[in-house]
């Protein structure tokens, strides 16, 4: 189920592999080591101890401490595939200071710092022996980009936090989640992405923002775009055809999202992907797109 692609004394990185059919999901599962900061690649349900279950998505990076009590349920029928950091105590207390743990369960996966984890992997991968400054020093920054965006949104989710209201924000947002996740190339509308989860549009907008640090609009943006990416790495991908697949209007609309969300088009994604382009790897994972 897990696979180490690379160890070292400030990071360790593998790929989880859960079937559907897997005795893990029946149970109630606990991290050995950690902290851990992990890359959905397909939709799971996570519940961690004490806390309400959320849908992970590419959009998301997952946060557990040693010792996290936590289930899983099953969404994407391919069962649970993701990418996994091992915060080793030298990293971990460059990006947290005196903190003793991380407060919180999950956080926003901004573009940049998924497409560096996705790009490195892809080298880790390739090559026998990888390039470790690349691996070490991309993923540092990716790791700095997702926990400092988590505890800016866990603050401001303190700040707006009401018990008589937080448990209806929680399940209206996982609501529309689901439906965002599970329908990513409609084309909604606001009206009707809100009458389907029953709430009015602001309400919906403003709460989804507020939850998960992105518009509505961008979730699905940045899912589709996310799933692109792991089908560019299939041999006979056709961006055309990927686009249409996706809900994009058109070639140049996808190819657009893409440059504007990775800070690329779609073709030279693909050429880092290979053995022989490792400036271009090197060129995407450590000059990302300005934050916006």
């Amino acid at each position: 189920m897990e696979t180490v692609l690379y160890d070292s004394e400030l990071i360790l990185v593998g790929e989880f592999r859960l079937s559907p059919g897997a005795d893990l999901w029946r149970q109630l599962n606990a991290i050995e080591r950690g902290p851990l900061a992990v890359f959905p690649a397909t939709s799971v349900f996570i519940q961690h101890s004490g806390r309400e279950p959320v849908l992970a998505t590419p959009n998301h990076v997952v946060f557990y401490n040693p010792g996290q009590l936590y289930r899983r349920e099953l969404h994407d029928p391919r069962g649970d595939l993701s990418i996994f950091v091992v915060l080793h105590p030298p990293l971990f207390a460059r990006l947290l200071g005196d903190r003793e743990g991380l407060p919180f369960t999950h956080g926003p996966s901004a573009a940049d710092a998924y497409l560096a984890q996705h790009t490195v992997v892809r080298h880790l991968r390739a090559q026998q022996q990888p390039d470790r400054l690349l691996v070490e020093e991309s993923l540092c920054h990716a790791l700095a980009r997702v926990i400092s965006d988590a505890f800016e949104l866990e603050t401001r989710r303190r700040a707006a936090r009401r018990p008589t209201t937080e448990r209806a924000h929680h399940e209206l947002v996982e609501a529309a989640k689901t439906l965002l996740t599970e329908r990513v190339a409609t084309s909604f509308s606001l009206g009707e992405l809100a009458r389907d989860v029953h709430a009015s549009e602001f309400h919906l907008a403003r709460v989804f923002r507020a939850s998960t640090g992105f518009t509505l609009h961008g979730y699905r943006n940045q899912l589709r775009l996310r799933v692109a990416l792991e089908r560019l790495d299939e041999p006979d991908a056709e961006l055309r055809e990927l686009a249409i697949d996706l809900g994009y209007a058109s070639h140049s609309h996808f190819t657009d999202a893409f440059r504007h969300a990775f800070g690329v088009v779609p073709s030279s994604a693909v050429r880092a992907m290979t053995r022989s382009r490792r400036d271009e790897l090197r060129r995407i994972a450590e000059e990302p797109p300005a934050r916006v």
